[in-house]
């Protein structure tokens, strides 16, 4: 701690540049681990001189500083300490004469981090927007921190709407960022109520321009982003029509990754959606199990009405997940994608007078169930 008070004044942004860059060397080896990030957060005078470090002119002391808050807020307690952090200065504000000539005025450090961020991920010619994406990712990760962040994005004027956009324009950033973990930032924001109602907001259609990079190929964390957007969305039941409806479509980009190289008969290929026809030996499925899981969880969540999984009955889905079932029970195959698999077959096999609900969120298959099902993959293989 006496350390970290020493060096202190060397990193104040008016600090000899020499200075700044051997101490926040220094700063930015503590963050590569877990007990140095616990005695960094610990000085509030260390993260605000971090902060403005950001913006210095060297851009090697401004990239380590941005670098320092990725490897801060990639741990949980440090993604507290930056979004649920006080700061107090003192003001003297001339035009209110009626009040002390100094109070005590108090912000939020997010207060200031967000803006900065999401101007840097906004700048085409940006070299630093790839971790300030991460940055962003790292403090809406923790569900209880994201509906704090979320207020922060959206007092932006059209921020997610421009986020959007850089997202989608894969070629946005002139300086050879990705900014994949926009990806993952659209799911997280998507964790909250105001974060879904943005991304389901019919009129300016955000998410219906991020649908396609469920089946980008890449960059998984692009993919499995907008995925985990797809799937939170999807906890939504009051959007489910509009989310089926022709207008968005959605259930050939949950399925689609699902499917293998399996041949279907006419009858069956007539019911499933135009995209999932015939689609030959050379097919392939996600082969990331995390990504399965959030697909299969998304069908989970389609489930709910019985408007629902009558669409998902008409549409195929059971043939689909009746093959992935069997994929799942190979070496292949995982474990958790196999469980969810189930609790969606559980649903579809059943009649609605057999389920006698139509609104269900927790999906349970019995063992009388799963002998059913290993029945059905047996008739199907003979």
């Amino acid at each position: 701690m006496e350390a970290i008070e020493e060096i202190l004044p060397f990193l104040s942004i008016k600090s000899r540049l020499d200075l700044k860059a051997v101490s926040l060397s220094h700063v930015l080896g503590l963050t590569g681990s877990v007990d140095g990030i616990k005695l960094l957060i610990q000085n509030e005078t260390l993260l605000k001189h971090l902060l403005d470090l950001t913006g210095d002119e060297s851009e090697s002391v401004a990239k380590d500083a941005v670098l320092c808050f990725v490897n801060i807020t990639a741990e949980e307690s440090g993604a507290e300490v930056v979004v649920d952090k006080v700061r107090a200065i003192s003001v003297a504000p001339r035009k209110l004469l009626f009040l002390l000539t100094n109070f005590c005025f108090c912000f939020q450090f997010v207060d200031r981090l967000v803006p900065l961020a999401y101007q840097a991920v906004l700048d085409e010619n940006g070299k630093l927007s790839d971790a300030w994406c991460m940055v962003l990712c790292n403090i809406t990760r923790p569900e209880h921190l994201a509906e704090q962040v979320v207020t922060h994005l959206l007092a932006i004027e059209y921020s997610i709407d421009k986020l959007t956009t850089c997202f989608t324009r894969v070629n946005y950033n002139k300086q050879k960022c990705h900014l994949n973990y926009l990806g993952p930032l659209f799911s997280n924001v998507s964790q909250s109520n105001s974060g879904r109602a943005v991304f389901c907001n019919q009129t300016t259609g955000l998410l219906r321009r991020i649908l396609p990079f469920v089946h980008h190929e890449g960059s998984i964390v692009r993919r499995g982003g907008a995925i985990g957007l797809l799937k939170n969305v999807c906890f939504d039941s009051t959007v489910h029509e509009w989310l089926l409806s022709a207008d968005m479509d959605i259930l050939p980009f949950v399925l689609l990754p699902l499917a293998g190289p399996e041949e279907f008969d006419d009858e069956t290929n007539d019911r499933l959606p135009v995209d999932l026809q015939y689609l030959g030996p050379d097919k392939k499925r996600e082969e990331d199990p995390d990504v399965r899981k959030m697909l299969v969880e998304s069908l989970a969540q389609l489930c709910a009405t019985r408007k629902g999984r009558e669409y998902l009955r008409d549409h195929g889905t059971y043939e689909i997940l009746r093959e992935l079932h069997k994929f799942e029970c190979t070496p292949d195959g995982d474990k958790n994608v196999l469980n969810a698999v189930e609790n969606v077959v559980d649903i579809l096999i059943r009649t609605e007078d057999e389920i006698g609900e139509d609104n269900l969120k927790e999906l349970e298959i019995p063992d009388d169930v799963k002998s059913k099902i290993e029945t059905m993959n047996d008739d199907v293989e003979k």
